[in-house]
């Protein structure tokens, strides 16, 4: 009987350890193990779209009231600019509205000229009214608190607009987004205080601003 070696044990105990040198190493096979990235729990905040209103489908409404009786309506109809819209909804839109005031339609081609006469808009020294975004607040479903700086009649003031995003169309080449926001302004903090003291009109104004704009890439 021949006698018990322990280098047949001892070999592969060595080939054993070896290997396992080798793997703690980052060596398997022969190749190096490729490092992988540390996993990450923040994301990426999808990237604004860039938006020109649509002026055949934008307008600008607003509603005053009427000697104490009845609520009046208008309409601007000639609505340009800009807009600003990130899919994922977690960057607040911005916006830059200009109206043309000559495009008021109050129905009645007399009062028409009276909304822009030197009593109300006088839109021969100024033609335009403009919203400019400053910042917003996200008040959950699409809804946003938007502060921005209204310029009315001469006259520039802070203002809150409640915005809500009505929905976003198209595909990877075109697409279509729209909003729609209200908010109220004192015609008197503009200048244009006729009718207030006798309440023949109301200081209050309500405006009602729906805005499609075309994706600019």
């Amino acid at each position: 009987m021949r006698p018990f070696s322990t280098r047949r044990s001892i070999r592969p105990v060595r080939c054993l350890l070896a290997a396992a040198a080798l793997g703690s190493a980052g060596l398997v096979g022969g190749f190096a193990a490729t490092a992988q990235p540390a996993a990450t729990s923040a994301t990426t905040a999808a990237a604004p779209l860039d938006f020109k209103l649509d002026p055949v489908h934008c307008m600008a409404l607003f509603r005053i009231h009427h000697v104490g009786a009845g609520q009046f309506w208008g309409m601007f109809d000639q609505v340009e600019g800009s807009m600003t819209y990130a899919e994922d909804g977690k960057t607040a839109p911005t916006f830059d509205v200009t109206v043309q005031v000559e495009s008021v339609h109050s129905g009645t081609e007399k009062l028409d000229r009276t909304i822009i006469g030197p009593q109300f808009f006088n839109a021969k020294e100024y033609e335009t009214i403009r919203f400019v975004s400053t910042g917003g607040e996200s008040k959950g479903d699409g809804v946003w608190d938007i502060t921005g700086d209204f310029t009315m009649h001469g006259v520039t003031r802070p203002v809150t607009a409640k915005v809500e995003f009505t929905g976003l169309a198209g595909n990877p080449v075109q697409k279509k987004a729209g909003f729609e926001a209200t908010f109220e302004v004192k015609r008197s903090d503009y200048g244009m205080d006729w009718g207030v003291n006798n309440k023949a009109l109301g200081d209050d104004v309500r405006l009602v601003v729906g805005l499609e704009g075309d994706w600019t890439r």
